[in-house]
């Protein structure tokens, strides 16, 4: 009689550990779901990794007659969530400015703060040139950040540039360069230097403005309200929807 009492014990001990064994692993299996979910939910509402993104990409607006008016290419395009900016690693734009002539603008990095292409921020390793159908650089503008307005045909920096055409180099603080009226303008403190074999001309003043038809300098009177300010405060602009969309 004690030995079955024994054994019932004893299988009823072993059912209760089995009981407990199966409880424990589904509180794990549970606790590693959740876990899991938590994991997921913190990725997907993180503001610094990307969601979606294209490698090589390029990406082409035409015209209402179907001509293509500008071209953007690069080595990586990023979407984030909960976010409407966009970035570009190594964007290469070409925005055709003529028959004859077209623009080409290439940086380290680009933000578009709403993934409309209606202004792209450019930082490290600005350029910007104009090219004519030769494939002659006309224009070559260097500077470390700029913003591009790809449907106003517009680049314009509030930092330090060099600009180079085939006979000068030029330098100064804040530039725009629109592609579609035609000229550069430099902001403040401008500086040419054009130099022949002959003789070296200086050129100095607040605001110098190339003419990209007639391909010629000229001092000009600075306006009332202070253009280099100007581009700044749309760069901050651009810049406090990156911080916003980052917190």
């Amino acid at each position: 009689m004690k030995i079955n009492r024994f054994l019932n014990e004893l299988i009823s001990d072993k059912k209760k550990i089995s009981i407990l064994l199966v409880l424990l692993l589904l509180v794990i299996w549970l606790n590693y779901l959740l876990t899991d979910a938590i994991n997921f939910n913190r990725i997907d509402k993180s503001e610094t990794r990307t969601n979606h993104f294209l490698n090589n990409f390029v990406i082409e607006q035409t015209s209402d007659d179907g001509n293509v008016k500008w071209t953007l290419n690069g080595d990586r395009l990023e979407k984030f969530p909960h976010s409407e900016r966009s970035e570009v690693i190594n964007p290469d734009m070409f925005v055709k400015s003529s028959d004859t002539t077209f623009w080409k603008v290439s940086a380290s990095h680009a933000l578009d703060p709403d993934s409309e292409f209606n202004s792209i921020y450019l930082t490290d390793n600005v350029k910007f040139e104009k090219k004519n159908i030769s494939k002659e650089s006309e224009v070559f503008i260097t500077t470390s950040r700029a913003i591009i307005y790809p449907l106003e045909e517009k680049v314009e920096t509030d930092a330090f540039a060099t600009i180079i055409t085939p006979d000068s180099k030029t330098t100064g603080d804040g530039v725009i360069a629109n592609i579609k009226d035609g000229y550069v303008k430099i902001l403040a403190n401008a500086i040419r230097v054009a130099s022949t074999k002959e003789r070296t001309e200086y050129l100095q003043g607040d605001q110098l403005l190339y003419d990209l038809n007639k391909k010629s300098w000229k001092i000009v009177k600075k306006k009332r309200n202070n253009e280099k300010n100007q581009v700044q405060e749309r760069v901050k602009t651009i810049l406090k929807t990156k911080k916003l969309g980052t917190n």
